[in-house]
């Protein structure tokens, strides 16, 4: 990975990491003996960087497990019939004995284990050294542990899990009952509100880049308001809950730290790591202990690249599902906005239009978009389309988040090879926050506040407006009237998803969840009763230019005169297998429930 001065702190995390995984082994990290094991800052500090660093493993997110799980991905090239592990989220086959749910379970509980031994060490330091860091550094662990807990609850039993508020000093304290889902709300809240108090806007010392900040404890405070408002009813949320939600989604956007990108080379790209728009960021190298394996979960580099580029194995593949790829192909551009307009690269002077959105380039690549840099090439000779009876196996668009197709032109030419990508995971930005806004601003019937809001991040991609125009004859409007009930709906199967897409933790199951369309298997029923087809695309740049590609597209309109089309639908076993009680939640896992006697 190529690291930039501002993104110092990446390796400032990692390195700490693993010198202290080394101390830490030297004696048991559960240890009661407090006073001999933090006596200084230095020994803190150590101990919350590898609370920050439980974060690296791929299953702290499940970012594999959780788009095809989602509506938002497929798994693999098997469609319609999957195989693998990603057909096990994909059509709800997940159990308490699923790696993935285990998995996530220990790593996060292992986090909140670190920042407990941070928050004991700091509270029996007989000697402090700097009353700020000592400060700083209890609100950073109190974030991280309201963090971990806060993800917890939104994943696993209805949001009954176990709080862990300490060390286990003794067997009987390593097993704790089930707190009820209020108290756990209330445990975390208390930690992020805390932080939200003590952590600083940002920090002075570029090393310190990608710690947790205000406006990292104020998203994560506003985002359990809101799931909070809108879970038992989505038609009815809770208005007291939804104001507090919008006081810290404000203070992000007013607190003038954060902006809108709209630069398109800083945008899930390597260069735009850790950039204006990033609120908290998990920092990756792959060039820091780049010998540890493949599979150890606390390497400093991520497996993700392999999984999203479209060339995996099928059981570890994820591509983008077919309604999404469309409604991205489908995004209206402004066309008075002059980046709407690109010079052709083989025909000097000559302005074309943009075949897709600025905000398709950015997060999912498209054979339409001959105008964008993907692996060297453009993604219609980059991406391997099959030219026969299984054209419609392995997807038609590829995600672009998480892969490295700005620095190499194959993801087996990173350092350590495909497997070890070093590139950071945006957890929270500040696009999340302005959708999450207008969301309250809807359930507050501020129609035209919440459309303004929805506009800001519109018009950074380019995007025709949404609304009336009102005399502003410099951006392109839809000029529809939305109602509260139309806007929502509108939000819920467009605005957001296409912002956010498989980005942070779970965004979209938790939406899809909180929303009611879970409730019956809804949005699996409905994916499953759209028809598409497969579309033929005509390329006029790159390799092979001037040629028809086929199959290498999907279209929702059928052409009867067409034979060689294939029709295709997602979601058919998914619709078939999703069981609300079962699969909304990830069920606490075996190994606790065997091993915890409490249980």
């Amino acid at each position: 990975m190529k690291i930039r001065i501002y993104n110092y702190f990446a390796i400032c995390m990692v390195f700490a990491f693993s010198s202290c995984t080394d101390w830490l082994q030297e004696r048991n990290p559960n240890m009661t003996d407090k006073d001999s094991y933090w006596a200084t800052l230095d020994q803190t500090s150590a101990t919350l960087t590898a609370a920050y660093a439980a974060l690296v493993s791929d299953y702290a997110l499940n970012i594999r497990e959780e788009a095809p799980r989602s509506d938002l991905a497929t798994p693999g090239f098997g469609r319609p019939t999957y195989s693998g592990e990603g057909a096990i989220w994909h059509n709800h086959a997940y159990t308490n004995t699923t790696k993935g749910v285990q998995q996530k379970w220990e790593i996060l509980y292992m986090g909140i284990l670190r920042a407990n031994q941070v928050i004991e060490g700091l509270e029996n330091m007989e000697s402090v050294s700097d009353n700020d860091r000592w400060i700083v550094q209890m609100a950073q662990a109190r974030f991280l542990r309201g963090l971990y807990h806060f993800y917890l609850h939104c994943t696993y039993n209805n949001g009954k899990i176990i709080i862990k508020n300490k060390v286990p000093g003794t067997y009987e304290e390593m097993n704790e009952s089930l707190s009820s889902s209020q108290e756990v709300i209330r445990f975390f809240r208390d930690d992020l509100r805390f932080a939200y108090k003590n952590l600083p806007e940002k920090y002075d010392d570029s090393s310190d880049q990608g710690r947790a900040t205000k406006g990292a404890a104020a998203t994560i405070l506003g985002n359990s308001y809101l799931y909070e408002a809108t879970l038992k009813n989505p038609n009815n949320v809770i208005d007291s809950l939804v104001d507090s939600a919008t006081v810290m989604f404000e203070s992000v956007i007013n607190s003038g730290v954060y902006k809108l990108v709209d630069d398109m080379s800083l945008l899930f790209t390597t260069a735009g790591e850790m950039n204006e728009e990033s609120i908290f960021e998990i920092a990756f190298s792959n060039t820091i202990n780049a010998e540890y394996n493949t599979w150890v979960e606390d390497r400093l580099s991520n497996r993700l690249a392999y999984i999203f580029d479209g060339k995996g194995s099928n059981a570890n593949n994820v591509f983008p599902s077919i309604w999404i790829t469309h409604a991205y192909l489908s995004e209206e551009l402004d066309m008075l906005d002059p980046r709407n307009r690109i010079e052709d690269p083989d025909s000097p002077g000559n302005y074309v239009d943009r075949p897709v959105s600025l905000r398709a380039s950015a997060i999912i690549a498209l054979t339409q978009d001959e105008y964008t840099g993907y692996y060297g090439g453009l993604a219609h000779n980059q991406i391997g389309f099959p030219q026969n009876e299984k054209r419609t196996q392995n997807g038609f668009s590829r995600y672009k988040i998480y892969i490295n197709h700005d620095i190499v032109d194959d993801e087996s030419d990173l350092p350590g090879g495909k497997q070890h990508s070093g590139k950071n995971i945006t957890l929270n930005r500040l696009g999340e926050v302005y959708m999450n806004l207008a969301e309250c601003y809807i359930y507050q019937n501020k129609i035209q506040e919440a459309i303004n809001t929805i506009n800001m991040v519109r018009k950074r991609w380019a995007l025709v407006l949404l609304g009336k125009s009102n005399g502003d004859a410099s951006h392109t409007y839809d000029e529809v009237a939305y109602t509260k009930e139309s806007l929502l709906k509108h939000f819920r199967y467009f605005e957001k998803p296409l912002e956010t897409s498989v980005e942070g933790h779970c965004i979209r199951w938790f939406d899809l969840r909180r929303w009611g369309l879970l409730e019956d298997g809804a949005i699996f029923k409905e994916r499953a009763a759209q028809k598409w087809w497969t579309a033929n695309v005509y390329v006029r740049n790159g390799d092979n230019a001037n040629k028809w590609k086929k199959w290498s597209s999907v279209t929702n309109v059928e052409d009867v005169s067409d034979d060689d089309r294939m029709e295709i639908r997602d979601y058919q076993q998914a619709a078939l297998n999703f069981i609300y009680e079962k699969h909304a939640w990830y069920p606490i896992p075996s190994t606790e429930t065997l091993s915890n006697s409490d249980l």
